[in-house]
């Protein structure tokens, strides 16, 4: 099978089985990996603008039965339009496809709109928007402005952050780097295969989001305190409270997960005050009587504030979606609040956009929960290093709240929320 027809299957599968793209990873060839990742991941950020275009470039629609075809337009019309390969030659390749999954006529019809796509590139090229589905679950919560400015993200992709275990500055002269004063390291160059990069074997730093570094950081000294991390794979904020000298108790219902979580810990060769747990975190906090100094609750959510990184979200994640998850997140948190010591915390976080599973079960939990107060967020405590300052504007409300474009100057971060909920004495 020729590498691109098996993007145009693995796009097949990611939107009829509901997956995401690492589900199909291993049908690619290491060397034929990057590749793949960027026709794909590129197609599914810019699919919902191409679809209109398709729309009106078909006279007839495709057929049921030919439904890939959908699939093999849209990589061919992503490769012209944001690849360097020369026009004929994608043209050509998709058309061979189409015969091979169809018939002529097909492929004629695949020659025709691709043809008319390299023609009007410099107009097409730039254009963006959300997918219908999947702005109507934002429109709840957001205004037509910042939707746009969220749609304006898929333009970019995503930067690569690291959170480095030792000193981050030493990274600060190197070209395509900026260091971040609570320690995150970015890459603006999207392309590099982080594993091949020097430290990664000695366990000098891990992939971490620049927004999901921010609750740890936001905690402080977190020296000697006894720490339950719940739904903790695959393991980087565990990986900050051990580096933060944290004793830890890292649980997770998935035991494939956990080692994922374990595996990344020992390259980081930080397990020495590590304990790891396989079990229903429900079931846990409802069956044992430790009590903790800190409790974090990274909640299983909709995950919708990941779309650039996972632009697989905006075609599987629906309204029920979010609905969904509510319950989970409310048990959760109810259950966890008898395990934080009086003067403890609780820290509730998402990389979610909907506020129904941020701001409006923080607040619920509020109402039932007279034992607990909202910890002001101290954003004295991220300054650990001269280095470039994360946005003040991100931390004048009670909670974490960060969107997209925010410092979208320096390539914007992933959407994310998190409350520090504090039991009084």
């Amino acid at each position: 099978m020729s590498l691109r027809l098996e993007c145009v299957t693995c796009v097949r599968k990611i939107l009829e089985e509901h997956v995401f793209f690492k589900a199909c990873k291993q049908n690619f060839r290491p060397q034929d990996l990057p590749f793949a990742n960027f026709l794909i991941l590129t197609a599914l950020r810019r699919k919902a603008v191409l679809d209109k275009v398709f729309a009106k470039l078909i006279r007839k629609k495709i057929p049921h039965k030919n439904r890939i075809l959908n699939d093999v337009l849209l990589l061919g019309a992503t490769e012209i339009l944001y690849m360097k390969t020369p026009d004929f030659a994608v043209i050509n390749e998709y058309v061979q496809i189409a015969k091979q999954l169809t018939d002529r006529f097909a492929a004629g019809m695949i020659n025709a709109v691709l043809r008319q796509i390299a023609a009007q590139k410099d107009v097409l090229k730039n254009g963006v928007c959300f997918p219908a589905s999947f702005k109507q679950m934002l429109e709840k919560d957001y205004d037509t402005a910042q939707l746009k400015r969220m749609e304006e993200m898929l333009l970019f992709e995503a930067p690569v952050d690291l959170t480095v275990t030792d000193n981050p500055l030493s990274w600060k002269n190197q070209s395509d780097i900026i260091v971040f004063e609570n320690g995150t390291v970015r890459l603006t160059d999207t392309q590099k295969n982080v594993t091949h990069m020097e430290g990664f074997d000695e366990g000098g730093w891990f992939v971490q989001d620049l927004a999901a570094s921010l609750p740890v950081g936001l905690l402080g000294d977190v020296q000697n305190k006894k720490v339950l991390d719940l739904c903790a794979a695959p393991g980087g904020k565990t990986a900050q409270l051990l580096a933060r000298g944290a004793i830890v108790k890292a649980l997770d219902v998935s035991s494939e997960r956990l080692k994922t979580l374990q595996d990344n810990i020992e390259r980081l060769k930080l397990k020495q005050n590590l304990k790891i747990e396989c079990a229903d975190a429900v079931d846990f906090l409802e069956n044992n009587s430790e009590m903790f100094d800190v409790i974090l609750l990274d909640a299983p959510c909709s995950a919708t504030g990941t779309y650039r990184k996972h632009p697989e979200v905006l075609y599987l994640k629906t309204t029920e979606d979010v609905a969904g998850r509510l319950m989970l997140q409310k048990k959760l948190l109810n259950a966890a609040a008898s395990h934080v010591h009086p003067g403890g915390i609780l820290v509730y976080c998402t990389c979610s956009l909907a506020k129904d599973e941020g701001e409006g079960q923080v607040e619920a939990f509020l109402k039932t929960h007279s034992d607990f107060v909202l910890e002001p967020l101290q954003v004295s405590r991220l300054k650990k290093y001269e280095a470039k300052t994360v946005a003040p504007y991100l931390f004048d409300k009670q909670v974490l709240r960060t969107l997209p474009y925010d410092m979208k100057e320096c390539g914007g971060m992933d959407g994310f929320f998190a409350a520090f909920l504090k039991r009084r004495m």
